[in-house]
């Protein structure tokens, strides 16, 4: 069944090419579809968003805004009724009229990073994602902080990434490989600010802490987004295991207790975060914030570095 209808579907797309486009068109797409890599959107070339961090988060369409707008696209997309409103993503993102009542709740993370960056997103800064999926974020940075150079890494291959612009710079990575890791620490510099958008679970948080919070710069920034998820997810099987006598194995800790306890310089045992580090934490953090922003998932913590 999945595969008739799959079938269905490109047979639906190829005949909606046919009517559409000129042979001329219809010859051009066959050839890039079947002979070109995809063709990545020039971010120095297309037509300049408005600043405003939570217009941008809705232009290229990430869950960080108020409205995530990046579902909206790909089912408009996907609806052979619905999808000559737009050509492609390109034409999606230089659209006029970003509001759309199709658009779903985002995570609203736009007053914090505002709150945080607004007085110094001109400046020139070398900022870094982690996990930068398509790289529809990285996108946001670049437009947001015009004089700064953007850094992504991710386990994808480059080609994954939509994006490409002169101060765009891309890594393919595992952030739980520590070879790899202390490899490209080595060879960049320090970091204004660290992003951590990678995979929302143990031991990513606390792996991907410890190391990129020693390459930022004094008096710089380290996000970490998405963890209410897993600290309510934790606390439930904490509370379930608690409930028969038992104790987890690892990872019994949520991230906001160790925020909590990192802030007041309190020890405790972990899979990953050894005494050294909490040394180091200990001695190199001025303050720690969370914040929940209504979603269900929304979560946001913001470290500043002494």
């Amino acid at each position: 069944m999945i595969k008739r209808d799959k079938f269905i579907y490109l047979y639906n797309r190829f005949f909606f090419r046919v009517k559409n486009n000129s042979l001329k068109e219809l010859l051009s797409f066959i050839i890039k579809t079947l002979f070109s890599s995809t063709e990545k959107i020039d971010l120095d070339h297309i037509k300049k968003p408005n600043k405003n961090l939570d217009s941008l988060f809705l232009t290229f369409g990430t869950d960080k805004g108020y409205y995530e707008s990046k579902k909206t696209f790909w089912n408009i997309y996907k609806n052979l009724d619905t999808r000559t409103e737009y050509k492609n993503y390109l034409e999606w993102i230089e659209r006029d009229n970003l509001e759309d009542d199709r658009h779903e709740m985002g995570l609203n993370y736009s007053p914090i990073y505002e709150k945080y960056c607004k007085k110094i997103k001109d400046n020139k800064l070398n900022i870094l994602e982690v996990g930068v999926a398509a790289g529809h974020s990285l996108a946001c940075w670049y437009q947001y902080f015009p004089n700064s150079q953007i850094n992504g890494i991710d386990i994808k291959d480059e080609d994954y990434i939509q994006y490409k612009g002169i101060r765009l710079k891309y890594n393919k990575l595992d952030c739980l490989n520590k070879s790899d890791i202390d490899n490209y620490k080595k060879n960049t510099e320090e970091f204004d600010i660290v992003i951590d958008d990678s995979y929302h679970d143990h031991p990513f948080f606390e792996t991907n802490l410890i190391n990129f919070f020693p390459k930022i710069k004094r008096g710089g920034l380290y996000f970490l987004e998405d963890f209410k998820n897993s600290d309510d997810k934790l606390i439930g099987i904490r509370e379930f295991n608690t409930k028969y006598n038992r104790k987890l194995w690892k990872y019994n800790l949520t991230m906001k207790e160790i925020f909590e306890k990192i802030k007041n310089k309190q020890y405790f045992d972990h899979e990953v975060i050894k005494k050294n580090d909490l040394d180091y934490l200990f001695e190199n953090v001025l303050d720690i914030n969370l914040y929940y922003q209504g979603h269900p998932t929304s979560s946001i913590a913001v470290i500043k570095k002494k």
